[in-house]
């Protein structure tokens, strides 16, 4: 499971997520889970929201699609010029 603390475009985010392999699962507070390869509204909740001081959970049935995460993660924390 990936912790997301920063996001700053979700849609850069949302590109991983429609190119990975597996299944994309966001963890709600709740304890429920969205598939954000196939839930429509799942994105959209993703798109409006921001990570709280908890962050975004975020879990991957696919081991292979870590690689293109880590490589947003480790981007959306570099400074934009």
């Amino acid at each position: 499971m990936f912790k997301i603390m920063m996001m700053p475009d979700a849609e850069d985010f949302l590109n991983v997520v429609e190119h990975s392999r597996g299944q994309v699962m966001l963890h709600l507070p709740d304890g429920t889970r969205c598939d954000l390869k196939r839930d429509h509204t799942a994105r959209q909740l993703l798109r409006a929201m921001r990570p709280s001081r908890d962050g975004l959970c975020v879990s991957l049935s696919d081991a292979r699609d870590a690689p293109a995460f880590l490589d947003y993660m480790i981007g959306s924390a570099r400074p934009r010029r």
